[in-house]
């Protein structure tokens, strides 16, 4: 941990930088952070302000971001700041790629859809009990992360900001029915489609191949313009489904491995289980045990 000199009014040292391997964040500080890869890997943002105001700029977009409310920036993404006030404050988490996804493979069936309304959707007005409650998170974070000797730290924070994701989740839940899927962009509609595509058949069908068939284009293609929405290959996507599924499925002590195998359109148990093993590096039966 790196500590300033600089007290605020509530004692603690501004600028506080505290860090786990692929998390890092800063409490009550005037330096808006810049984004920078964290274990080789690309890292996100979330700000969220505390006092005065700031001109932000994401890619082309331009905020004027001031008390109480929240940005969020996905990998990738970049963020500057043109001008700011004087009495300018913020407290902000900077979570890896692989940090993110472990955040939100624990958020069951989440739709993938929500990754471009994330892409899209910077900045975030809070009311009054969503202020409370991010305010909420960053001090709970503050409070596992400082002791050095406390376990189980970085699992703590995971299911934390499980939670604040799924706020911003709730957020879009909430204006998914303004969001008109004709004024999407082609390559937006062809993502949509996608998912819609994967979220139907991703039980039967795994291939690349069968979705760019159905959406009569070029498997490179597909790939091409999934990731330049997204940031992840059409093959991610369905692994994650499929992964997904499979947990829930194990979680019910009713299913045994074999009645799960044919549910999800494996040839085999064995199968299956190599599937699984690979993308979680454990087995079902050990999923399942818990270990």
């Amino acid at each position: 941990m790196e500590y300033s000199t600089d007290r605020g009014p509530s004692g603690r040292n501004r600028n506080e930088y505290v860090t786990l391997d692929d998390f890092n964040y800063i409490m009550d500080t005037g330096v808006f952070p810049q984004i920078r890869p964290i274990l080789n890997q690309p890292s996100g943002i979330l700000v969220f302000c505390l006092e005065g105001s700031a001109k932000v700029n994401v890619y082309t977009q331009e905020y004027w971001f001031s008390k109480n409310q929240l940005i969020v920036v996905l990998p990738g993404q970049l963020i500057s700041v043109k001008e700011k006030s004087e009495d300018f404050r913020i407290s902000y988490f900077l979570v890896s790629l692989e940090f993110i996804e472990d955040i939100l493979r624990g958020i069951p069936r989440l739709s993938p859809l929500f990754f471009i309304y994330m892409r899209r959707k910077h900045q975030y007005m809070l009311q009054r009990d969503e202020v409370h409650r991010i305010s909420q998170y960053f001090k709970l974070v503050d409070s596992w992360v400082q002791p050095a000797d406390k376990l189980f730290r970085r699992e703590y924070v995971v299911n934390l900001l499980r939670l604040l994701y799924l706020d911003l989740y709730n957020n879009y839940i909430s204006n998914l029915l303004a969001i008109e899927v004709s004024s999407y962009r082609r390559k937006e509609q062809l993502t949509y489609d996608f998912f819609l595509l994967v979220m139907m058949h991703f039980k039967e069908y795994r291939e690349i191949a069968f979705y760019a068939d159905k959406l009569r284009i070029s498997p490179k293609y597909l790939t091409s313009v999934i990731k330049g929405v997204s940031y992840r290959s059409p093959k991610d996507w369905i692994v994650d489904y499929t992964i997904m599924e499979i947990k829930a499925l194990l979680k019910n002590a009713a299913l045994n491995i074999q009645e799960i195998t044919v549910m999800m359109n494996f040839s085999s148990q064995a199968s299956m289980s190599r599937f699984f093993k690979k993308h979680t590096g454990k087995s079902p039966t050990e999923y399942r045990l818990g270990k």
